[in-house]
């Protein structure tokens, strides 16, 4: 009985080619709270992705019992509203510094 081979030849050699190319680069603020990711494409678009650390925890209620969850997720709305308008008030004072 003659044995079937259905397998495509192998190559001896590789010869490689590109289908894609990205330059990626990690920056952060001093102080660690600003980060921006920008992603370069062999064709030169760029995508940049702008994040504050400080505000990655959204409002969030813990305890033991269904109202006490509720009023502290309140609260932590509030306090998450107050952070928010400080980091807000601050990205505009920098983009009003790179627009000039």
């Amino acid at each position: 009985m003659e044995q079937q081979n259905d397998r495509p030849e192998r190559p001896t050699t590789i010869e490689w080619w590109t289908e894609s190319s990205i330059h990626s680069t990690k920056e952060a603020s001093p102080d660690g709270r600003w980060h921006i990711d920008i992603r370069t494409e062999r064709d030169g678009g760029r995508k940049m992705y702008l994040v504050n650390y400080d505000l990655l925890c959204s409002p969030s209620g813990s305890g033991e019992s269904h109202a006490e969850c509720w009023r502290k997720f309140i609260e932590s709305c509030g306090e998450y509203a107050r952070r928010l308008e400080e980091i807000r008030a601050e990205a505009e004072a920098i983009l009003s510094n790179l627009e000039k």
